[in-house]
């Protein structure tokens, strides 16, 4: 049981990385190249995958099991790599979205160089975390 959890939060995190791809190819290729329906179903079938996403990470960390944390130095090296994940998606978040936002409401500080940056920090965290489960052992 425990591969099917890691498994399935290797393909959760995949899920993650296609969401901000997806995003970022709605951003700059399909929202001019698609009419206005098939834009509006590849917006909704995204947020769909996000949403999903998001359900089955939370789903997944519930069920890992928690005595399965490996000992001695891979015990280091596991634990300090979610939490690398996790500031790597705080950094991600704040560099894409608050430059995107800053960029459409004219806010302070905005430096349009670095949204790209940011999205690729984001994918390059969602695919961190998919290899996660298969570095315990």
């Amino acid at each position: 049981m425990q591969n099917f959890w890691r498994l399935n939060l290797t393909l959760t995190a995949l899920y993650g990385a296609v969401v901000v791809g997806m995003s970022a190819a709605i951003s700059h290729l399909f929202l001019y190249s698609l009419d206005g329906k098939a834009l509006s179903s590849l917006l909704s079938s995204t947020a769909i995958l996000a949403f999903q996403t998001l359900a089955l990470l939370a789903l997944t960390f519930n069920q890992l099991p928690k005595n399965a944390a490996p000992q001695g130095q891979m015990a280091t090296v596991f634990l300090k790599l979610p939490a690398l994940v996790a500031v790597g998606f705080h950094l991600g978040l704040w560099l894409f979205v608050y430059t995107v936002w800053a960029g459409l409401f004219n806010l302070p500080l905005h430096f349009s160089k670095l949204a790209p940056l940011g999205g690729q920090l984001l994918l390059l965290c969602w695919l961190l975390l998919a290899a996660i489960p298969w570095i315990r052992k």
